[in-house]
């Protein structure tokens, strides 16, 4: 067993994305009594703190935003995994959530909810931003659609840096709302981040733009704070913080192990759509799919059938399912099956109810079925999937 080793962790703990990276980390020390870390949470930091340059460190997990940052780095002659996915440190490693699955996960949701315009909200010439758009764009046109990119006048230049738009917080910039007026409704955009999935429900809302009939917003990285914050609440993709702080954590120690890891990025797959307000929506042009939709909506955790369903739709249940499937790829139980998971879900995610009542909400008869549903729908338990919220 190696001797102890001195880790230090520059990654910032200002946002959910990179909280998980921490957890993640945190967690392989755990289980590896030689990691000792040193971490180092400022939020941005363009050169290397002191008592790194003074100290005694094995390895470095962080976010290296700069390629001065990385060549400072890289002289301290040390193993290092970049997490924050630009590739500012090239003989190093570097991870990022993959912008294909993210792209995807989207580009599916949005394609069954029945829309048929599609956009992409980002700030052009930041490296993930241009990593998504392009993927959405290519996966759409793949099916025959067309995606409208947010494209800035060029005083809004590729050259301001990340921080400085997001740090305008509430604020959006005038070609960003001229943008949104343009786009033809109802829309679906995929924003390349919380953040800039903030700033457009906010522009839509000062614009007199209906949210989510009108547009419907994903956003990427599920900051739980940001999404609730906004009204409408944001949908958004979630990423796997912690999968992506533990193999960076797996990675420099193979490094410290003496083996060479491929320079280069490293993808990692996102988890799912976590679904909230931005996206309550289906735009499926037929009536009678659109009629059983808001009948399913408003009544599936009433504990209303498929049959009584169909009976209010003025429909016959061979019927009813061939259009669901036509327009929203899934069939009518199906639906209800996703609608009463997502209440769920939102329950456990936002109330300290208990699993009765939740149950109750979700229309079952108790919480041994909404147990049973939950894990076999979600893959995992209700207390789990709950915990695990409670520890990001």
């Amino acid at each position: 067993m190696p001797g102890i080793r001195h880790i230090a962790l520059l990654v910032p703990a200002s946002g959910g994305y990179s909280r998980g990276i921490c957890r993640g980390v945190a967690t392989y020390a755990l289980e590896h009594e030689e990691w000792l870390i040193f971490p180092y949470e400022r939020a941005e930091f363009m050169k290397l703190p002191g008592w790194l340059k003074k100290g005694h460190i094995d390895g470095i997990i962080g976010f290296i935003s700069t390629p001065d940052l990385g060549r400072q780095i890289k002289s301290l002659g040390v193993p290092v995994v970049d997490c924050q996915g630009e590739g500012n440190c090239p003989d190093s490693p570097c991870i990022d959530t993959d912008p294909a699955v993210v792209a995807q996960l989207a580009a599916d949701f949005f394609v069954q909810a029945g829309f048929v315009h599609f956009a992409f909200g980002g700030y052009p010439g930041i490296f993930f931003s241009d990593r998504r758009s392009e993927a959405f764009c290519r996966i759409l046109q793949a099916l025959g659609r067309v995606v409208d990119v947010y494209a800035p006048p060029p005083r809004v230049s590729a050259n301001i840096s990340l921080q400085f738009r997001e740090m305008r917080g509430l604020e959006y910039e005038p070609a960003l709302a001229a943008w949104l007026t343009k786009l033809p409704k109802p829309s679906a955009i995929l924003a390349c981040n919380d953040i800039r999935g903030q700033q457009i429900i906010n522009a839509c809302r000062d614009l007199g733009i209906s949210m989510p009939s009108d547009v419907s917003v994903i956003g990427v990285d599920n900051d739980e704070i940001l999404c609730r914050l906004c009204r409408p609440t944001l949908t958004s993709v979630a990423p796997n913080g912690e999968g992506i702080g533990q193999m960076a954590a797996e990675m420099l120690t193979r490094m410290l192990d003496g083996e060479r890891l491929e320079p280069g990025l490293y993808n990692h797959p996102p988890l799912r759509v976590v679904e909230r307000q931005s996206t309550d929506i289906t735009t499926a042009h037929n009536p009678i799919v659109l009629a059983a939709s808001r009948i399913i909506r408003d009544r599936a955790c009433r504990g209303i059938s498929v049959e009584q369903v169909c009976e209010l739709a003025n429909c016959s249940r061979s019927t009813l399912d061939n259009l669901f499937k036509k327009h929203l790829g899934r069939p009518v139980a199906r639906e209800m099956t996703r609608v009463r998971l997502n209440r769920g879900m939102r329950l456990l995610e936002n109330s300290n109810l208990g699993l009765e009542e939740i149950a109750r909400e979700c229309g079952f008869q108790s919480a041994t079925y909404f147990c049973r549903f939950f894990k076999r729908e979600a893959g995992t338990t209700p207390a789990l999937y709950r915990a695990g919220l409670l520890r990001r």
